[in-house]
């Protein structure tokens, strides 16, 4: 059978008329889409350099999000797609980084991106999706220097998206996944949940979130099944609404979503017998409240997941008929990829030993762009270094204890220290600062600041100093006045969570 590319997926339903994607009172069909992606396809190939690989998709969740896509893969392009609630740091951060020359995007956002790039200091083009219009701008300045750092030849070894990870505005990072890493995860996923073309998932999270990339996104393309995109933000009617009028089968969420689904009073009054399971991950779900969810709704299959976006992302599963027996874990790894658990110096641990999870398959992301070093440290005899610890119980099912970063995970979203502090160390009165996270009953985790300050005369609004600079999501919902921050016997500041 011949090696696939993500172009191929679509590809193969160019004949299917039935609908692919409806989103609010609009539907796209295969055969459509395929004819929509390959017109933007040529226009971007004329109009951009065949050095120019990476191309930035600029779109909320959406029928132009998923076109989009598809015409940066059908062009033989690179997708990095930046979210839409980024901020004029982050967006020149990644646009410089990954070397762009051109950004997909609406008219909606158009006039802020031109306010954004301004003042870049490189030509750059966008391409208006909806009025199918290349804009120029920044046209008596030099195109980006290219590094020549990636050679794709047309193969399923070839990288098709650059998805964000851990990294500040200064020292951006994108895990680098090839055609082969995301066709291969959609496989197994398929095998895990035994989906197929009569399955019809309802999407809610970002779309550019390797969480839903792989398990929703391409999964059902792959299948040739209907996709429900959500507009707006996840509400427990809605959702139930919707599960009802569109005979939903599968969902994807986080377990923010899930605790909101239990707080709802009125779930009676829908039909969601359609419904058979609901995938969750990327956060802290309390026992307590999964062991009422499965109560509550006894039709709905729970599936508790385990993943990371070096890993395309999906690796461990705990499937329904475990989901009461096994609480607490998050299951086994899925078909075709192995999961182990090392110490320090790399050795397998044993049963109920705590160590790092280490991860291997075909799923296995090339590595981070432009960032060997790094790379060299996370993939070591081809297993990937998770950071992350847990450990296998008698059965070899994975618990998860801990991470070895700094990561916050919140409401399944990553943030990361790191980028947050850099920004507050440019505040004139911030001697120091430490983010660090804080529980949360219903995002898991958020992050607060702690901040030593020059001048303590002086009072100051660092919410709205962060507000022009970093997504809303990332900005700590406290930030703490402290006379000193704790230290390590080398001067490092330690790093104590919330509560310790």
């Amino acid at each position: 059978m011949k090696a696939l590319r993500l172009s191929d997926l679509l590809i193969r339903q160019i004949d299917n008329d039935s609908i692919a994607i409806k989103y609010d009172d609009k539907i796209l069909r295969y055969s459509d889409w395929n004819k929509q992606s390959s017109k933007i396809a040529q226009n971007i190939i004329s109009k951009v350099s065949s050095d120019s690989l990476n191309i930035t998709v600029f779109l909320p969740n959406s029928i132009n999000y998923v076109i989009a896509y598809f015409a940066v893969q059908f062009s033989k392009k690179i997708i990095v797609p930046i979210g839409i609630q980024s901020k004029r740091p982050e967006i020149i951060s990644t646009i410089k980084y990954c070397e762009i020359d051109l950004i997909i995007s609406d008219t909606e956002r158009l006039e802020s991106l031109k306010d954004i790039l301004n003042d870049y200091a490189y030509r750059i083009e966008i391409y208006n999706i909806d009025s199918d219009e290349m804009i120029s701008l920044n046209t008596n300045k030099e195109p980006i220097p290219k590094t020549d750092y990636i050679h794709n030849s047309g193969s399923e070894d070839d990288i098709a998206i650059m998805l964000h990870t851990s990294g500040t505005t200064s020292d951006p990072k994108r895990v680098m996944l090839t055609h082969s890493n995301l066709i291969n995860n959609v496989e197994s996923n398929i095998q895990s949940l035994k989906l197929n073309e009569n399955d019809k998932v309802l999407i809610s999270m970002p779309m550019y979130f390797g969480y839903c990339n792989t398990a929703q996104f391409l999964t059902h393309i792959y299948l040739g099944a209907s996709m429900v995109i959500l507009n707006g933000l996840f509400l427990p009617k809605l959702f139930f609404q919707t599960v009802q009028d569109e005979k939903i089968t599968n969902f994807t969420g986080v377990p923010s979503m899930l605790l909101m689904l239990l707080e709802y009073r009125y779930t009676d009054r829908y039909d969601i017998n359609s419904l058979r399971y609901i995938c969750f991950g990327g956060g802290k779900m309390p026992v307590e409240q999964l062991q009422k969810l499965v109560k509550t709704f006894k039709t709905v299959g729970f599936v508790q997941t385990y993943g990371q976006t070096e890993a395309s992302p999906r690796t461990t599963a705990l499937l329904p008929e475990d989901s009461l027996r096994k609480i607490g874990s998050v299951g086994k790894s899925i078909p075709n990829v192995k999961v182990k658990i090392i110490d320090e110096s790399g050795n397998a641990c044993g049963s109920g030993e705590i160590g790092e999870i280490a991860i291997q398959g075909k799923n296995v992301m090339k590595g981070y762009y432009k960032r060997d070093e790094i790379t060299k440290k996370t993939i070591v005899d081809n297993w990937l270094h998770t950071n992350d610890l847990g450990y296998f119980d008698g059965e070899g099912y994975l618990y998860l204890t801990g991470r070895k970063t700094n990561m916050i995970i919140s409401g399944g979203i990553n943030i990361y220290p790191e980028e947050i502090e850099e920004i507050l160390m440019n505040h004139p009165n911030v001697k120091e600062v430490c983010v660090i996270p804080e529980e949360h009953a219903f995002l898991g985790e958020v992050p607060i600041a702690k901040i030593v300050v020059k001048d303590n005369t002086v009072v100051d609004n660092y919410r709205e100093f962060c507000a022009d600079k970093l997504a809303d999501y990332k900005i700590p919902i406290r930030f703490d006045i402290v006379e000193q921050l704790d230290k390590t016997y080398n001067g490092k500041i330690r790093r104590n969570r919330s509560g310790n």
